[in-house]
């Protein structure tokens, strides 16, 4: 399919001067594609493209620009409509925004003549059940996280799969991420890195109060639950790619499942990723 509209969308402070925004808008609009953007950051242009209320509705293709919190944000906006997204990087690490400011004229040349490919990645799907019913209802790219809040006492989670007993961790909490969100928080936490294209999940306890508690790997058909053990008086919330969040009550149970669906991850190199892999983490620890 050729591509018509272009979508860019902008982290909250990564393009402060809209530098970056700007020469992607027009070298699109130099390509003879429309390009449609937001309505704050159409005032902040000064050039001929299209605003709108709905970026990912309204586009066939997304740019991202800022770093990997705002590729995330973009890509959780991006997937009901089963849009494809590419990053440029203004951020610190960028494991997700691939594309650096130097190579955005390579990369809308690229667009353009349809030299880039589609990287379908796993999604997760959340419910909070609370007294039979679902109360909450979301996904997560990278990763769900239950554990205590700021100021709250270690808590006891159980954690089942398929309605089987696997263990109870005196922890911060737990996460589990899918293969892309298993070179962030997951990894922190002493999970593996596992290649982003795999379909499974990764279960990780946030410093456990015991030696042996490690990450699991599991298959993408099981579904996880995670209730609160014991204790009534802590409190603990549901955190989703580091951005949506949601109070836990005693209770309650956090069910996740792989989605059915897929997020779409563009890209314009042939990149290794265990190249990326090793120049972003040289960078970010050195």
């Amino acid at each position: 399919m050729r591509l018509k509209k272009i979508g860019i969308v902008v982290g909250k402070n990564k393009d402060i001067d809209y530098r970056e925004t700007r020469l992607i808008a027009e070298k699109l609009l130099d390509k003879g594609l429309d390009v449609v953007v937001p309505s704050k950051i159409k005032s902040r242009l000064d050039i001929d493209v299209t605003e709108t209320d709905s970026v990912y509705k309204d586009s066939d293709f997304i740019i991202c620009v800022g770093g990997d919190g705002t590729f995330l944000k973009a890509a959780r906006g991006a997937f009901p409509y089963k849009k494809p997204i590419l990053g440029v990087n203004k951020g610190t690490v960028g494991f997700l925004a691939e594309v650096e400011t130097g190579e955005i004229e390579m990369a809308i040349d690229r667009i353009v003549s349809g030299d880039y490919h589609i990287q379908p990645r796993m999604v997760l799907e959340v419910k909070v059940i609370r007294n039979g019913g679902s109360v909450y209802k979301n996904i997560a790219i990278n990763d769900a996280v239950v554990s205590r809040m700021a100021l709250s006492r270690i808590i006891r989670l159980k954690v089942m799969m398929d309605g089987q007993f696997v263990d109870s961790y005196a922890s911060d909490g737990v996460i589990v991420s899918t293969p892309t969100g298993s070179t962030g928080y997951s990894l922190s936490a002493g999970g593996p890195i596992v290649a982003p294209d795999m379909r499974l999940m990764l279960v990780s306890p946030i410093c456990p109060h015991i030696l042996y508690s490690r990450s699991f790997i599991i298959e993408d058909t099981k579904t996880i639950t995670i209730g609160i053990a014991g204790s009534s008086e802590v409190d603990a919330i549901l955190t989703l790619d580091g951005q949506e969040g949601f109070p836990i009550e005693p209770d309650d149970i956090v069910s996740v499942s792989a989605s059915k669906d897929s997020v779409y991850f563009a890209s314009v190199k042939q990149t290794n990723f265990y190249d990326i892999l090793r120049a972003k983490i040289h960078n970010t620890y050195e």
